[in-house]
């Protein structure tokens, strides 16, 4: 397989999971609509931490399918959990009648963005089933290559789409906000909300199926 090929492939399947609506998405539209692009890479760039080593770890052996079974139900509790306090506290905010530009503390951080992004990655049980699966067929190719250099082509290859759309989102998020200012800004700042209590009360309800 030659690079230009399996450049093809990694961009192609990593387009399942890149694009897949989930909690990172739309909690990135909500720093979005504050601080427009530079959340998003910040997001971005916390999903980074959490990605390489997972990539690294499944590309040395270390994880195996079984393993990613027995934990995802826990792991998918805990972030249940997180995303429904996350989405609480935006709730929280918007009903307090504060200034539309205000956000719930964990918003306000230029750091949060980044937390957000690392906690998002690695409580969420569908990213990592992404990459245990789909994921893994990816790394199995970058064999070709070699450990090293294998590893470097396929994340270089997968990770830029993730800053493209996770940047990108939220610098329209932030366009978007500009226009819905008003009473019309609290508004999107509950649909988000909700999408996320969607995935928090999914994730709790899944996890505490398994472990039952």
């Amino acid at each position: 397989m030659s690079v230009l090929d399996f450049g093809v492939e990694v961009i192609a399947i990593s387009a399942s999971g890149v694009l897949a609506p989930g909690p990172l998405f739309f909690t990135n539209l909500l720093y979005g609509t504050r601080q427009g692009a530079r959340s998003g890479i910040r997001v971005a760039y916390g999903h980074t931490t959490v990605e390489l080593p997972l990539i690294i770890l499944l590309a040395a052996g270390l994880f195996t399918s079984a393993a990613a079974s027995q934990y995802a139900s826990a792991i998918g509790l805990v972030g249940g959990i997180g995303v429904l306090g996350f989405a609480s506290l935006q709730i929280a905010g918007v009903v307090r009648k504060k200034d539309a530009q205000a956000a719930p503390t964990m918003a306000k951080s230029s750091k949060s963005p980044f937390v957000t992004g690392i906690a998002l990655s690695a409580l969420n049980p569908f990213f990592l089933v992404w990459w245990f699966t789909v994921g893994l067929k990816l790394i199995a190719d970058s064999a070709t290559f070699g450990f090293a250099a294998g590893i470097m082509i396929l994340f270089a290859l997968h990770i830029w789409m993730d800053y493209a759309w996770l940047a990108g989102t939220a610098y329209l998020a932030s366009k978007g906000s500009s226009v819905l200012k008003s009473k019309y800004y609290p508004l999107l700042l509950l649909a988000l909300a909700a999408v996320l209590l969607y995935y928090g009360v999914h994730f709790t309800l899944t996890g505490i199926d398994a472990l039952s």
